[in-house]
């Protein structure tokens, strides 16, 4: 059984630095967490481990959007395509709506949205501990 423990949106904030890429962490829900075992006790290691692989993330979310990006993901039901012109432009507007780390293995996982074209959907992306993509799923 895996559980969820949220990550304090006060350290999430600085590592964002107000990054037009990322969702507030004082959204509700709170979309910043680690998944580990059942009855793990989060420690200051795992929070730290999470707070690298964000920053990393930061740096480069623009090459980690692209590269988790299809074109045919435009072709969605639920794109409103009155709010955005192009697959292009979908890629470039998609923002990380939540960033979660798996300490099981170290992958991370996000849900790649934007409010004004996708509302209520959102593109499920996992990456291994080296940011390779392992899965991606429009839902």
């Amino acid at each position: 059984m895996t559980a969820v423990f949220d990550v304090d949106p006060q350290a999430v904030q600085p590592v964002l630095g107000g990054h037009s890429r990322f969702a507030s962490p004082f959204a509700e829900p709170n979309g910043y967490s680690i998944l580990a075992e059942e009855g793990f006790q989060i420690k200051e290691t795992a929070v730290v481990l999470y707070l690298d692989k964000l920053r990393e993330a930061v740096k480069n979310a623009d090459a980690l959007i692209r590269g988790a990006f299809r074109p045919e993901f435009f072709g969605f039901y639920g794109i409103n395509r009155k709010a955005v012109g192009s697959p292009e432009e979908m890629c470039s507007r998609l923002v990380f709506d939540s960033f979660v780390l798996d300490l099981s293995n170290a992958s991370v996982g996000a849900c790649l949205s934007n409010r004004e074209f996708l509302f209520g959907h959102f593109i499920e992306c996992w990456w291994d501990r080296d940011w390779k993509v392992l899965s991606l799923t429009i839902c």
